[in-house]
């Protein structure tokens, strides 16, 4: 990805870095032998296959050279290991700059799926009792469908996560991160290089799941934006070659505060902390460790924190 500055506005181009990538011999034939044992190790539930998988990685880790990573000069660092590593506050993202994401055959787009049906969109939905902010697109697809890049990157993660069940993350040239969730089979490991169009997963429904489905979310430094915003999903098609980097990209900031801002009870005579908690779709224990309380006993008149 090349940077160059046009009268106060950051132009970030898509530029792989395919050509400039060199590999030993010795590197193609380790990866070659043991990539197939560790994709099929991945594939297990078995969350053994995440320690084989790391130890894998510290194997090949000699070999991986980090100035092969996409968008260095705008990202504090290579993270192989955390989902979310960035502490990237909204404020502070320049309002100034231009992704170009396609550039002719060099940089191209892909859809993810080859399903144009959506399950859920970005934005609040109810979970349980509560409202919860989703934070990417799920899109329908049967358990072994094949999910693709969507740019040309650098794969980041490729790991088992409570939540997102196998989870990739690949950081693209052209300055975003693209998150694919729940699958049932990972077909990368992190640090590989991939073009759009190939395979990263096979869709599944673990983790945090109630169905097969692919959970898809686009960041910019960390911080999620509306997937619709640069992708038609009824057509599979991109809706522009360029993205400018605005506070308009983070709308929803303001929807997350509100779901996210502490809220108080005052207990009133004859609730119980189970009756209170139920109540606001959290827990028990919950309430007490916003409370710094030991017991269950509560007073009525008393006003407690309970989000």
């Amino acid at each position: 990805m090349k940077k160059f500055f046009l009268t106060g506005l950051t132009v970030l181009l898509c530029q792989t870095g395919f050509a400039q990538i060199e590999t030993e011999d010795e590197y193609d034939e380790e990866v070659e032998v043991n990539d197939s044992l560790v994709v099929d190790s991945v594939a297990s539930e078995d969350l053994q296959a995440d320690l084989y998988l790391e130890d894998f990685l510290h194997a090949i880790g000699y070999y991986f050279d980090t100035a092969n990573v996409p968008a260095m000069d705008s990202y504090t660092g290579w993270d192989m290991k955390k989902i979310h590593p960035y502490e990237q506050r909204i404020d502070s993202i320049a309002d100034s700059t231009l992704l170009i994401l396609t550039e002719g055959d060099d940089c191209f787009f892909h859809p993810p799926t080859r399903s144009n049906q959506t399950t859920s969109g970005f934005g609040i939905r109810r979970w349980g009792r509560r409202y919860k902010f989703h934070y990417g697109e799920d899109l329908k697809l049967a358990v072994g469908d094949p999910v693709y890049s969507i740019f040309d990157g650098v794969v980041r993660i490729a790991q088992y996560s409570s939540s997102y069940g196998y989870v990739v993350v690949v950081r693209h040239y052209n300055g975003l991160e693209t998150i694919y969730a729940h699958f049932s089979k990972l077909l990368v490991v992190p640090g590989m290089s991939i073009r759009a169009g190939e395979p990263v997963g096979l869709g599944g429904s673990t983790g945090r799941s109630t169905g097969p489905h692919l959970h898809f979310e686009v960041r910019y430094k960390g911080v999620a934006f509306n997937p619709d915003k640069i992708i038609d999903f009824s057509s599979n098609t991109l809706k522009t070659d360029s993205l400018y980097i605005d506070m308009n990209l983070f709308d929803h900031i303001k929807e997350v505060k509100k779901i996210n801002a502490a809220k108080y009870h005052k207990v009133r005579s004859g609730e119980t902390l189970g009756h209170i908690a139920r109540k606001y779709g959290t827990s028990v224990k919950a309430i007490q460790r916003l409370n710094g309380m030991r017991g269950t006993t509560i007073r009525a008149g008393k006003t407690i924190r309970v989000r």
